[in-house]
């Protein structure tokens, strides 16, 4: 691999920085909770917008990483866990 290829981890920390407009408060706990998970980071971008009552990027990004943790439960539930 070339020194100058993104890995799809370094990808997903990109998108994750600009869709929370570059605030590395925010872009640290997303990244923590998606870590390199297609399927949390799927779900954490669909939560974000749906997060209104919070101001502030990194109350927003909690707001959205806690209504994640809840949606995964279903995920969880489908494989019988």
């Amino acid at each position: 691999m070339s020194e100058n290829t993104v890995t799809p981890a370094q990808q997903i920390r990109l998108d994750l920085l600009a869709i929370l407009n570059y605030d590395t408060a925010a872009a640290a706990e997303a990244i923590k909770f998606v870590g390199d998970d297609p399927l949390k980071y799927q779900i954490f971008t669909n939560q974000l917008p749906r997060v209104t009552t919070e101001n502030g990027t990194v109350a927003r990004t909690m707001k959205a990483i806690k209504e994640s943790e809840e949606a995964l439960l279903l995920f969880d539930a489908e494989s019988g866990s």
